[in-house]
């Protein structure tokens, strides 16, 4: 037999009864080296064979499981924590299926569970948070479109991340996104939670990073955020003497038992149904729940468009497109709505003339059709020209439960206003790019954002397939003191990226002049972002072109190096463009400047 077994949290006498019995029975065993305790081990015969899959890709791994079945050999696949969050053992229970290999699952003791032990909380806190939402930041493997973090913060509930510590500033900035959490909403990242090195940062959203990087905690943590984390708390009613259950009679009188069950069944029933006992009486949500999710995005539409135009078919529609102007706060002067029905009103035709022909490359505008896509399809059509110059366009059925950008995605910003719009509406955004579907990062969506004029649009085409293909895209140049501290280095570094809302798993060079080729906070910088380290000589970097754009020259730097700007120019010569694919300019802090470039070949 085949057991997938849950390691525990870490400590090596977490794992279930169950777990080591299996272990001192095992022939064979496969253990995640880089995340599992290593102590663990010792609950196996010394004539196991031990497999480190850290090394081993999932072909390999399932050829060893199915060697050990055919030899009729007991064995262990050891995951950590619990194999149902991020396990990955999916595909591999895939694998023996297609070859009718059984296999049992032994659940373990998942590493959120030690690490809210640690912090001596309970997740979920009467009248504070009754829902605790795991998940992670996006990094070089996607999340939903509809899981990103801004979306699943905008709740407010207790929220536990995995694999996001090494991108504490980013996922910060996501969480607060949300509108629910605050700059003081109370946060905590447990790195190796009951291991003998557990270690706890306590703070809150507006300082855990900075606190987080000082302690030099990058991997192998979770991050928890929430109110649960607080002192405010309700006093939980379950053992509360005045509150009646289906097994006592508090001072409020007898609980009201559910149909065809007497009290003495209800006795021998589990824990859980005592606690669900008056369960909906323990909370209610106030009046302004519900605005939770449309308050940070208020005026969201406002700072992205400068005209608006609605155009609706019925009165219905006519109704939703008032709300969408209230509830978006449009600036009346700039916002015309446009009811195409009844009598005696300007047709169709002559409206997308109009609206069309204004001079969008003064204005960016948002157009809306609240009605059926066809009809929007068949009267934007002639006037759509470029991509880099399409006004954003969405479609909104008059019922509002859907809303879909059709022209203009991410360089008109359509993509990003059905985002505001289907919080605002609680509707649900269809957004078909690939980037957005599989979560990824967009150059051209960021460059509209960020007010960046896109060079080349057929180069930046280049540049999204190769996103998708899963190229690091990014080119980090790094200028730095002598002797800088590499949690000051990487802590600066994680700002800046957060600031610009860059993603930092797609950079696939850090770079600097040669001078700095031996400096330890560049080489440890890149080494915790897995990519390579080049520098280059000062006369290289200045051969480097600077298109139609300039780099951020000193005359002291160029007395001191030999080139007047080393990180702008260093991003650039690892990325292979000019100075016209800058995504970052040079920036300064903490004596250290750093510079972000994009190109389409920076990495396999």
């Amino acid at each position: 037999m085949i057991y997938f077994v849950g390691a525990g949290s870490g400590a090596s006498d977490l794992i279930t009864v169950r777990g080591a019995r299996l272990l001192s029975e095992a022939d064979v065993v496969v253990w995640a080296g880089s995340l599992v305790n290593r102590e663990l081990l010792s609950y196996c015969k010394k004539t196991c064979a031990l497999y480190d899959s850290a090394t081993m890709t999932l072909e390999e791994t399932d050829c060893v499981l199915k060697e050990a079945h055919r030899a009729g050999k007991c064995c262990v696949r050891l995951h950590t924590g619990d194999p149902a969050i991020f396990g990955a053992i999916r595909e591999q229970m895939e694998l023996l299926d297609a070859e009718k290999i059984p296999y049992q699952v032994v659940p373990g003791v998942s590493s959120m569970f030690a690490a809210s032990a640690a912090l001596k909380r309970e997740l979920t806190v009467p009248e504070v948070s009754q829902t605790v939402i795991i998940s992670r930041m996006e990094g070089r493997t996607p999340v939903p479109e509809r899981e990103r973090i801004a979306s699943l913060s905008s709740h407010g509930a207790t929220m536990v991340l995995f694999l996001s510590s090494g991108m504490i500033s980013q996922l910060c900035k996501e969480l607060l996104s949300g509108g629910a959490y605050r700059e003081e909403t109370p946060c905590a990242v447990v790195y190796k939670a009951s291991w003998q090195d557990e270690k706890i940062v306590r703070g809150t959203l507006g300082d855990i990073a900075e606190k987080a990087s000082k302690a030099g905690i990058t991997k192998t943590a979770l991050v928890l955020v929430g109110d649960f984390l607080g002192e405010r708390r309700a006093v939980s009613r379950l053992y509360d003497k005045h509150f009646s259950t289906g097994y006592r009679t508090g001072s409020d009188g007898p609980a009201e038992l559910p149909a065809g069950k007497s009290r003495e069944l209800l006795a021998g029933a589990g824990a859980g149904e005592e606690h669900s006992a008056g369960a909906g009486e323990e909370h209610s949500a106030g009046a302004g729940d519900g605005l939770l999710l449309a308050r940070p995005q208020k005026d969201a539409l406002a700072e992205i468009f400068n005209s608006f135009s609605i155009v609706s078919f019925s009165e219905r529609g006519k109704a939703l497109s008032q709300r969408i102007a209230s509830l978006a706060s449009l600036p009346p002067e700039e916002t015309e709505c446009f009811s195409c029905f009844g009598e005696n009103h300007e047709s169709l035709g002559s409206w997308c003339a109009r609206v069309f022909s204004r001079p969008l490359d003064s204005k960016k505008a948002l157009v809306i059709f609240v009605g059926a896509a066809g009809i929007a399809v068949r009267s934007i059509a002639p006037y759509l020209t470029r991509k880099d110059t399409d006004p954003a366009v969405l479609v909104i059925d008059e019922g509002g439960r859907f809303v879909i950008p059709i022209a203009g995605g991410h360089i008109g910003g359509a993509n990003e206003a059905a985002r505001v719009l289907s919080g605002l509406l609680g509707a649900v955004p269809v957004i078909t790019t690939a980037s957005d579907v599989r979560g990824l990062w967009a150059y051209d969506s960021w460059a509209s954002r960020h007010n960046k004029p896109v060079p080349d649009l057929p180069r930046a085409k280049v540049i999204a397939r190769a996103v998708l293909a899963g190229k690091k895209v990014l080119s980090l140049g790094v200028g730095c003191k002598r002797g800088t501290k590499r949690e000051v280095l990487q802590s600066f570094v994680e700002k800046v990226f957060s600031e610009y809302e860059l993603p930092l798993s797609l950079v696939g060079a850090v770079s600097s002049i040669d001078l700095k080729k031996d400096e330890e906070a560049l080489l440890v910088l890149s080494d915790s972002l897995s990519c390579r380290f080049c520098t280059y000589s000062a006369a290289e970097l200045n051969a480097v072109q600077a298109g139609n754009a300039s780099f951020s020259e000193s005359a002291f730097v160029e007395e001191t190096t030999g080139t007047g700007c080393v990180c702008e120019r260093a991003a650039c010569a690892a990325a292979g463009v000019s100075a016209d694919w800058l995504l970052v300019p040079k920036t300064s802090g903490n004596g250290c400047t750093v510079s972000v470039a994009v190109s389409s070949t920076l990495m396999p």
